[in-house]
């Protein structure tokens, strides 16, 4: 009956010290890093595809309009002002009508996801009973997340791959390790308290 009290003594302070483990506290700060990343990155993305199909819904940019003096506060010259506006046409014109809905949403959802787990890495660091699984939760939202991009810009012509594909699948390797690691060391900390149970019966 005394080995009771201290084995679940020993299980609470390895739920919630404080530090935590030191997996924990690794895998938290280096998901917080990527989540500001991710979340500006998808932000980012967010927004262009808002932008775009808002200025040009129907795929076509306006003429350039290049004035001198806004090129002078930029460092820009008529022909540079010029080159920018027709690789963008360029780009509109090789995309299919689609993409920019179904690739905004996932960027939506992904910098909502991503947002979230600046939170779930702050929680792993200050190690919280909880933040292990949620970290993996949102891992593998993120994962799904890019696979959908993966597969859109796949099917979206050769331009539109050049572009997204690199980011994408770099992504997804990120995605795939911390996912691998937060997994892993779930099943360390089931392990452990398994082997605590034989202690208690005898």
């Amino acid at each position: 009956m005394a080995a009771e009290p201290t084995e679940l003594e020993r299980i609470a302070r390895t739920s919630h010290s404080s530090s935590g483990p030191t997996w924990a506290s690794a895998l938290g700060a280096v998901i917080v890093v990527m989540g500001v990343l991710l979340t500006a990155s998808h932000a980012t993305e967010w927004m262009k595809h808002s932008v775009l199909t808002s200025v040009a819904p129907s795929g076509e940019v306006p003429a350039p309009s290049c004035p001198k003096d806004e090129l002078e506060e930029e460092g820009l010259t008529v022909a540079e002002c010029e080159y920018m506006v027709s690789r963008l046409q360029g780009l509109l014109a090789s995309t299919p009508a689609w993409f920019p809905g179904l690739v905004g949403a996932l960027s939506a959802l992904g910098t909502l996801v991503a947002f979230a787990t600046i939170f779930i890495g702050a929680a792993l660091v200050s190690f919280r009973a909880w933040a292990p699984r949620a970290a993996a939760i949102a891992l593998a939202a993120l994962l799904l997340i890019d696979l959908g991009t993966f597969t859109a810009a796949l099917n979206a012509g050769p331009i539109i791959r050049d572009v997204y594909l690199r980011d994408v699948l770099l992504w997804t390797a990120i995605h795939v390790i911390l996912l691998a690691a937060s997994m892993v060391g779930m099943h360390s900390m089931t392990r452990e308290v398994w082997s605590a149970r034989p202690a208690r019966a005898s």
